[in-house]
């Protein structure tokens, strides 16, 4: 029997292990699990050592699982050790027993840092300062072991195709370097040959077991984008009794990624995209996707899909690259778990504001009207604790990088409420129904066609009644308008649609064609598809499926307006008729405002036809009968 089990019968087992304090800022701790095989219970000593001394260890990357089932771990005490003078023990999680458990070795004792064990989780200062550091602490670590759970009985087959899909990646003659730059998606195809390999792997037992692995917690856990970033290629996946290196997983996974979008294009994009999320996830750290370079608000966003067991740490987990070392260097910005979520979430927001002198991190707001949200948190604040599908936030394309005027941002003496300058541009009048794109593919059309019918009649009914914009008043200008709106104003490149209006036009045309002469319900004669028939000769050539692709892209969760002023739009899926349209100095898009008293719940960000550039300013004060701005101060709650 090991030698550690031997001497723990021995000893008398006293309480819950008391932490010796942290004395300086740079001290950590370290656990030394002690040699056993796999029935012996757990034994492990700590020890204080300054990171920068620290020699050789391992990091622990894995996932807490349930906190209510709680398995001991047991602690002997260093001779220098005066707190604990006899073996105690910790309550871990069974997932840390699990990884301890097969992560021990027999003969000889192990290095390592765990969280859960060599952080004091009660104490609250120390856990902020230690959060502070780990980024170093997994950099520094000789190793970084990634812990996925337990093997299954598909496990051994699934490991050894990860193998030979990770040599037929490397045989391509790309460089680990070249295939971690291969950010361009539509490129996987071609540099992997997935037409030559795939019909070795084309089978549904696999198609199983690859989206059970990648489903797997641990791919969905915030705290490991920045725990395998530092690690980088030092970073070994452990599953049961198999290893395999964190490159080998990466270049498999850039196969399998390429191999979906595959069978998205020859069968049902809906199924292979639901179960993608931890395979995409996977890509997302292993090519690292720029990490280091991006703002606080876009790295937010972009580790929005991942889970976090207390909310706080959406936001702290992140706390190590550049974008949040900036706020702690300029505001002293530090992970503080006395705060709440939204306290952290709402001094994250002004921060960023203050930092960076603009309102991107407003752009990525979705606000959902209810009582519960209006009660507890600012409509201002984005929730990145909650995880949907809404589309991208319009700042992210080429077209509306550029912001309005200069940020003008002051702070009410009460919480919960900002004060940003800005111009009223208009009101919603009409509202569409949500648009839903059918997922199979090369189908291409929209579901519930007849309330996108309705809308355009509405439209038409209301530019007899109305004195509207001199260039929108043939059906040819207002159907250019909806195709513009319709998504965001961005053609199948992500480009400009206005700027290349013929081809765009044309694909919308062929796309809504489609969808009325493949409607499930028969829809009659309506003045849409009559408007449609006529256009057609003028714009041929058009090409429903690009139309498609950036239709879904932009209107998930989104909805069309009209304005007052007979203006198309795009906006969030709360906007109702009497909202406000303004812009906000220092946004880079106009934004949606509900009034409320003498306040405005802020929606979000808008597409607004001719009103999205750096003129649009000019614009609103063109529109207003005086020539001037009606600037004003918007209080935002």
């Amino acid at each position: 029997m090991a030698e550690s089990t031997v001497e723990l019968a021995g000893d008398a087992i006293s309480d819950v292990y008391k932490y010796s304090p942290l004395t300086n800022p740079e001290d950590i701790r370290l656990m030394e699990l002690l040699p056993g095989d796999y029935s012996a219970p757990l034994v492990c000593r700590l020890s204080i050592v300054p990171l920068s001394d620290a020699l050789q260890y391992e990091a622990l990357s894995y996932t807490w699982g349930d906190l209510s089932y709680r398995q001991i771990l047991y602690l002997k005490p260093e001779d220098s050790d005066t707190t604990n003078t006899s073996t105690t023990l910790l309550k871990i999680t069974r997932s840390l027993h699990e990884a301890l458990m097969q992560l021990r070795d027999p003969a000889r004792s192990r290095t390592m840092w765990v969280d859960a064990v060599c952080i004091d989780q009660e104490n609250l200062t120390e856990r902020g300062h230690q959060v502070g550091i780990m980024r170093r602490i997994y950099h520094h670590a000789i190793r970084v072991l990634i812990w996925l759970g337990p093997e299954d009985d598909k496990t051994s087959a699934f490991v050894r195709v990860i193998a030979e899909l990770k040599d037929h990646v490397a045989s391509r003659g790309l460089s680990l370097e070249a295939l971690r730059a291969l950010k361009d998606a539509d490129l996987y195809e071609e540099k992997l040959a997935v037409y030559s390999e795939h019909h070795r792997y084309n089978r549904k037992d696999l198609l199983s077991s690859a989206f059970r692995f990648y489903r797997r917690p641990w791919f969905r856990r915030v705290w490991v984008v920045q725990e395998v970033t530092a690690g980088g290629s030092k970073c070994q996946v452990h599953i049961g009794s198999h290893n395999i290196s964190w490159d080998d997983l990466g270049m498999a996974t850039l196969w399998f990624e390429a191999w979906r979008r595959v069978l998205c294009k020859v069968a049902d994009p809906f199924r292979y995209s639901v179960d993608s999320s931890g395979l995409r996830n996977v890509l997302f750290m292993w090519q690292d996707r720029s990490l280091t370079s991006k703002t606080s608000p876009s790295l937010l966003n972009a580790t929005r899909s991942f889970f976090a067991t207390d909310v706080r740490d959406k936001v702290y987990a992140l706390f190590s690259f550049p974008a949040f070392q900036e706020l702690r260097h300029k505001f002293d910005f530090r992970p503080d778990y006395t705060m709440s979520a939204r306290q952290v979430y709402e001094l994250v927001t002004v921060l960023t504001m203050e930092c960076s002198q603009t309102l991107e991190i407003l752009h990525y707001v979705d606000f959902r009207v209810s009582a519960e949200d209006a009660l507890a948190w600012p409509s201002w604040i984005p929730r990145w604790d909650i995880i949907h599908d809404s589309s991208l936030p319009l700042l992210l394309y080429p077209p509306y990088r550029v912001p309005h005027g200069t940020l003008a941002l002051m702070q009410d003496h009460r919480e919960g409420i900002i004060e940003l300058g800005g111009v009223s541009m208009d009101y919603i009048s009409d509202v569409a129904r949500p648009l839903h794109c059918a997922y199979r593919a090369r189908e291409g059309r929209i579901y519930e066609l007849d309330f996108l019918a309705q809308f355009w009649e509405e439209i038409l009914q209301r530019s007899h009644n109305e004195v509207l914009r001199e260039h929108f008043n043939s059906n040819e200008d207002r159907f250019m308008g909806l195709a513009f709106a319709l998504t965001g104003g961005l053609d199948s490149e992500r480009k400009s649609a206005v700027k290349n209006p013929k081809s765009h036009v044309g694909d919308a045309i062929d796309f809504l064609l489609h969808s009325f002469n493949t409607a499930l319900d028969w829809i009659p004669s309506a003045p849409l598809k009559d408007c449609l028939i006529s256009l057609q000769p003028k714009y041929p050539g058009g090409n429903r499926m690009r139309f498609q692709t950036i239709l879904e892209e932009m209107s998930t969760k989104r909805r069309l307006f009209y304005t007052n002023n007979g203006f198309l739009g795009l906006g969030p899926k709360n906007i109702q008729p009497g909202d406000v349209i303004v812009i906000l100095y220092g946004g880079y898009t106009p934004f949606i405002l509900r009034p409320e008293g003498d306040y405005f719940l802020l929606l979000g960000e808008c597409y607004v036809n001719d009103m999205m550039d750096e003129n649009a300013l000019e614009l609103c004060r063109e529109n207003n009968d005086t020539g001037e701005l009606e600037e004003r101060v918007f209080r935002l709650k």
